[in-house]
Order: C-alpha cells, then sequence, then structure tokens
C-alpha cells in the first residue's frame, strides 16, 4: 500500500483489501465505510438545503452537512491510521518485545475506539435526515444509516480482540 487509503481509487483499494497483506483489514473498511455513511448524510443534506418544503430545516441540515463533512474526512484519516497502527502491531510481535507489544495495541485499539464513536455520531445524524430530510432522499439518509451501525459494530470487533491480546500478554 503505497498511496493513502483516502487517496486510492476504489479500485486500488479493494486490490489492496483482497491481497494476502493484513492490511488494510476490517479496522480500515470500518472507518471507510462509516466515510462512506458520513458522505451518504452530506448528500441528503445537500439535497435538502434551498428546497421550499424545507426551509424549517434549513439551518439544522447545514450544521449536519458541515458535521458530516468533518466525520468523513476524520474517518478517512483513520483508515491509514488503522492500517499503520497495525502495522506496529506486527512488527512489535516480530521483536518479541512485550512492552512494544502493549504500547502497539493500546494504539491499535484507540483507533478503532475513535472510529466507533465517530460512526455512532454518523448514524445518529443519519437518522435525523431520515425525519427531517428530503423524502426523496429517504432511502439514502437509511443508507446511511444502516452503514454507519454496521461500521461501529465492525470498529467494535476490532476493539474487542486487541484488547483480548492485551490481557493474554
Amino acid at each position: 500500500m503505497n498511496k493513502s487509503i483516502k487517496e486510492q481509487r476504489v479500485k486500488d483499494f479493494l486490490k489492496d483489501l483482497a491481497s494476502k497483506s493484513p492490511t488494510p483489514g476490517g479496522g480500515a473498511v470500518a472507518a471507510i465505510t462509516g466515510a462512506i455513511a458520513a458522505s451518504l448524510v452530506e448528500m441528503v443534506c445537500n439535497l435538502t438545503i434551498g428546497k421550499k418544503d424545507y426551509l424549517d430545516v434549513q439551518n439544522k441540515v447545514v450544521t449536519i452537512s458541515k458535521e458530516a463533512q468533518c466525520l468523513s474526512k476524520e474517518l478517512q484519516n483513520l483508515a491509514d491510521k488503522d492500517s499503520k497502527s497495525f502495522q506496529n502491531v506486527i512488527k512489535a510481535y516480530k521483536s518479541g518485545d512485550k512492552g512494544k507489544i502493549k504500547k502497539t495495541l493500546i494504539v491499535a485499539t484507540e483507533v478503532p475506539e475513535k472510529t466507533a464513536k465517530y460512526c455512532k455520531k454518523v448514524q445518529e445524524l443519519a437518522e435525523i435526515m431520515v425525519r427531517i430530510g428530503n423524502k426523496n432522499a429517504y432511502s439514502d439518509a437509511m443508507s446511511a444509516g444502516h452503514l454507519a451501525f454496521a461500521a461501529m459494530q465492525s470498529a467494535q470487533e476490532n476493539i474487542e480482540i486487541n484488547k483480548r491480546n492485551l490481557v493474554l500478554l
């Protein structure tokens, strides 16, 4: 993986994902899925802003749009951080140094914790947009919520495995 995940074409990312390499893996996918969900929320916002039937919610939708955009960027960055942190875990295990292993596992746990936190927020924003957003984009808002939930669950799996490995040290 030479380019950061967020700079790759989708087909290149999927090729890297399908390879024998352990990175990118589930944690990066969770973060990217969360970023996709946030971008869908932003799209629903953009399809709502300026529409006469939704004038009473304009300010709220503009705020949600900005928040979704920030969350998408943060989650894209977390995808790269997740891959890097797991590469560091692998190096630490190869070194056999328990102190290094512990430190890298702690970082490798913190990244999906942030991913899960941000995905929960994306899910909350999606739920709001399901209620107040452009009804023509209802399925998009619902899809964003489902994707955010799945990403949050995936991040949780990474948190649990890393914590389990910490206990085993």
